[in-house]
C-alpha cells in the first residue's frame, strides 16, 4: 500500500488557486496517475483549513467564489466519504499540541509553520500505527514537506522486531 498526505501546495495546484498554482500541470499529471494506481490518499485538517484561508485571500471576488464553490464539493465529497482521499486528524488532541510545543522553535527557525506542523506530526503518527505500508509521503511541491518520504515501511518496522 501507497500511502500521500496532501499537502495545501497539492490542493492549490488542483483548484488552481492564482498565485499558488504554479505546478498545476505536474500536479494533475500526477494525480491522475495516483488515482489510477489507486494509492491510498490521507486529507489531513490542517490542509483543509490552510487551502480555506488562501481561497479567502484571492482578490477578484468572481475567481473566488469560483473556486469555493470547487472547493466546496471536495469538501462536501470529504464528509460523505465519496472523496478519494480519507481525512485524517479532525483537530488538535492533547499529543498533537504536546508535539508542536516541543518542536516549536525548531521548526519556526526553519520558518516551518504549525500547519505544516501538524501535517509532519499526521504523518509520523499514521506511519507508526498502520501496518502494510509500501511508501509514505508528504505529497508536496514545498521542498521541507516533500522530503518526507519512506520507502517499505512496514518491512523496516518487521525488521526492528
Amino acid at each position: 500500500m501507497n500511502v500521500r498526505f496532501i499537502d495545501t501546495s497539492i490542493m492549490l495546484n488542483l483548484l488552481e488557486v492564482p498565485g499558488r498554482c504554479d505546478r498545476k500541470e505536474k500536479v494533475k499529471q500526477e494525480w491522475a496517475e495516483v488515482l489510477k494506481n489507486n494509492e491510498t490518499l490521507i486529507m489531513p485538517a490542517a490542509t483543509i483549513i490552510e487551502t480555506g484561508n488562501h481561497i479567502a485571500q484571492i482578490s477578484d471576488g468572481n475567481v473566488r467564489r469560483t473556486i469555493t464553490m470547487k472547493f466546496k464539493e471536495f469538501l462536501e465529497k470529504t464528509a460523505e466519504g465519496e472523496a478519494p482521499w480519507t481525512l485524517y486528524g479532525n483537530g488538535l488532541d492533547k499529543e498533537e499540541i504536546k508535539y508542536v510545543a516541543e518542536h516549536l522553535n525548531e521548526f519556526t527557525q526553519s520558518r516551518i509553520g504549525i500547519g505544516d506542523m501538524t501535517i509532519i506530526y499526521a504523518y509520523e503518527k499514521y506511519r507508526n500505527e498502520k501496518p502494510a505500508i509500501g511508501t509514505i509521503m508528504i505529497w508536496s511541491v514545498d521542498e521541507h514537506l516533500s522530503a518526507y518520504r519512506e520507502e517499505n515501511v512496514s518491512m523496516k518496522r518487521r525488521r526492528k522486531r
